[in-house]
């Protein structure tokens, strides 16, 4: 086990009671599903409220870890949260880091929204109102799947195969989004190397100096693809992120540039850091969340 590893695994232990402690009555659960029976890692659970409005529209959640831990059981109560609002939730995992590297992930998120039909058929799913979201390394996830979605160039170098079902919305919480920038980021323990090396699959020098020699350098931040192709978003931000400081912002401008409909939300307390949504009982998660619903309830009225 590498130093990311170990960090973010601690991060999952510590954190998981605090982020996990809400769930709402009427929600079912179906648990340890696959969307790709090559791999043991993708696997998924379902959150979907009895008696919903159907046909229902769904959310494909893609967890965080810094893309080398982090697994859907620790994403339970914000699928219960979606759910309760009439949301089907397909919570996903996907492969990790360091045993697989870039771009399996964009892969693993690809086949999950392929899968989507095979659960309407047993689901009343309406496919026409699909949102991506993440937080964090998933955050990235849910950009870098609609970058290659929007640029056939770009699924074509990354040997992706064809998104059928095309999000309608994305939600992305605190996401790394320009990856060569992030490169630069001041992190103890040599976290940013540990997760460099992890997920590009490449040992980096100390000064990141031949970064530049992998091979998708080019193809590795979703920032750089933004299109006005792209689907509307909802952008949320920590102004004072230990992670991902910046990046929010640069993405939102790019979107904005691009004409594509998007909002932000921020906090701006040191406290309120990286992926604070998921701290829901204090004002600034609320205010966030306030912002996702109203785009959810949005989409979901069209």
């Amino acid at each position: 086990m590498n130093r990311a590893e170990f960090i973010f695994a601690a991060i999952d232990v510590l954190f998981h009671p605090m982020q996990n402690y809400i769930s709402r009555k009427g929600v079912k659960c179906v648990k340890d599903l696959s969307y790709d029976d090559r791999y043991k890692d993708c696997k998924f659970d379902i959150y979907y409220k009895e008696g919903a409005k159907e046909p229902m529209p769904v959310i494909v959640n893609i967890h965080g870890g810094g893309f080398v831990k982090g697994d859907k059981k620790h994403r339970k109560s914000i699928s219960h949260l979606y759910a309760d609002r009439g949301w089907f939730v397909m919570n996903i995992n996907y492969r990790l880091s360091p045993k697989y590297a870039f771009p399996d992930v964009i892969e693993d998120c690809i086949n999950a929204l392929n899968y989507l039909p095979t659960l309407a058929e047993k689901y009343d799913l309406d496919l026409t109102k699909v949102v991506t979201t993440g937080d964090s390394a998933g955050a990235y996830a849910a950009a870098e799947t609609e970058a290659v979605i929007t640029n056939p160039a770009l699924s074509a170098k990354l040997g992706m195969p064809e998104c059928k079902v095309k999000p309608a919305g994305m939600v992305c919480f605190c996401g790394p989004y320009d990856l060569v920038a992030a490169m630069g980021a001041k992190l103890p323990f040599g976290l940013v190397r540990s997760i460099g090396e992890s997920f590009l699959g490449m040992k980096l020098a100390k000064d990141f100096s031949n970064v530049k020699e992998y091979e998708y350098i080019n193809e590795v931040s979703p920032s750089v693809f933004v299109n006005s192709d792209w689907c509307p978003a909802v952008l949320t931000m920590a102004k004072k992120d230990v992670f991902c400081k910046g990046h929010g912002e640069i993405l939102y401008d790019k979107l904005k540039e691009a004409g594509v409909p998007v909002r932000e939300a921020h906090s701006v307390k040191l406290i309120d850091n990286h992926c604070y949504h998921f701290n829901f009982w204090t004002k600034a998660s609320k205010e966030t969340m306030k912002t996702v619903y109203e785009f959810l309830d949005e989409l979901y009225a069209k």
